[in-house]
């Protein structure tokens, strides 16, 4: 079956989503080109102080409190027992910014934006400040990054005493709250651009790192003769057994098979040429030798079918990188052992584990699809 010819779809839209985001980019680059240079530098030296004062506001639940009514900062500070001409000054720099409304003095609505603070938003996006902006995240970035300019390990590891993952696994406070952050991932992408890609070209997808299973249900939602297998780990699996019953539709999730592993040790098997095996945001998180140890682990799954892999994630320029790529490519530098990776670095790396990209996919969000499959050369041997 030629799935090739097949993959891209909506290319006028994913083309036209492409072109705005040039223009936001550019819009992004504004200030570097209208500022003094000194003036740019301060502005950019002090942008943290904006991310705390977000961070404390989200933390106290102020959005919460004000709701969809309008409320003075001493109603708002009695109610959370606050001192009201700190919760002022701070309330009075976020409006300044566009988080939340001053309509008149010392009176405070929710805006657009600090909309989306409030608990009762099905699509906030508290849990990703919270996690970006909490102890454990931001003081690899105060403390150790410089140290680790110096000599390539990994802050996080540093400033926590293990990796990551290691931490997640013994703390489970921080482990729920960074789950609830990529969940709430799909809150900032949308999955708008699940529908630039031909998923009814293949039969079953597994999708490897799948989390609870929301992308691979929307998928399905949208192809009615595929099925799915989410593998993560197992801790993570057995919560998504039960997480969507009674949520979605008995067909659906019929059609769903939930299995644990570790994919550092082996993959789900592959049953036949149109499978398709997906990793969403999994590589950049991972260093060389990690990838090509899931890499190997892949191509033994696949053994001597022609199934084809895609990689849901960023592909970064070779030169002038994008901002928010290269904003991505440091947060994974902070807390993990991965990278943003480029074209050739891509291309290198899977052709040393035996595989080849048969083409990388634009689609509506700063990810790109890269669609590869095994060499023929590997197949032979």
């Amino acid at each position: 079956m030629d799935h090739m010819k097949k993959l891209a779809k909506n290319t006028f839209r994913v083309s036209l989503f492409n072109e705005l985001m040039s223009l936001a980019s550019a819009l992004q680059n504004l200030p570097a080109k209208v500022t003094a240079p000194p003036f740019r530098l301060m502005q950019i030296g002090s942008l943290f102080w904006q991310s705390r004062a977000l961070y404390v506001a989200t933390r106290l639940g102020l959005a919460d409190v004000i709701g969809d009514a309008e409320k003075s900062t001493m109603e708002i500070a009695t109610e959370l027992r606050l001192h009201e001409d700190h919760l002022y000054r701070l309330m009075r720099m976020l409006g300044s910014m566009g988080i939340f409304d001053e309509t008149s003095p010392r009176v405070f609505k929710n805006s657009k934006t600090s909309a989306f603070l409030r608990v009762d938003d099905p699509q906030n996006m508290r849990a990703m400040i919270l996690m970006h902006n909490s102890p454990e995240m931001t003081k690899p970035w105060m403390e150790p990054l410089e140290e680790s300019i110096r000599d390539g390990s990994v802050p996080f590891a540093k400033a926590n005493g293990v990796d990551l993952f290691a931490y997640m696994d013994q703390n489970k406070n921080f482990d729920l709250l960074f789950s609830r952050a990529m969940d709430a991932v799909e809150n900032l992408t949308g999955n708008l651009f699940l529908e630039d890609f031909n998923w009814g070209s293949f039969d079953r997808i597994i999708d490897v790192g799948g989390s609870k299973g929301s992308k691979s249900i929307a998928i399905l939602k949208s192809c009615p003769n595929l099925k799915a297998v989410v593998f993560d780990r197992p801790q993570i699996i057995e919560a998504a057994k039960t997480h969507w019953n009674g949520k979605i539709a008995a067909d659906v999730l019929v059609r769903i098979d939930f299995q644990s592993g570790d994919m550092f040790e082996s993959l789900p098997v592959a049953e036949s040429d149109n499978d398709l095996y997906v990793f969403f945001a999994i590589f950049h998180g991972l260093s060389d030798e990690e990838c090509t140890k899931v890499l190997n682990n892949l191509k033994s799954a696949i053994g001597t079918k022609k199934t084809f892999v895609l990689f849901g994630d960023a592909v970064a320029e070779e030169i002038h990188i994008d901002p928010t790529v290269a904003a991505f490519d440091m947060q994974m530098l902070i807390g993990t052992s991965g990278r943003e990776r480029t074209p050739s670095e891509w291309k290198q790396l899977l052709h040393s584990a035996g595989f080849e990209i048969m083409e990388i996919i634009d689609v509506r969000t700063f990810v790109k699809f890269i669609v590869a499959k095994p060499c023929q050369s590997s197949h032979d041997a």
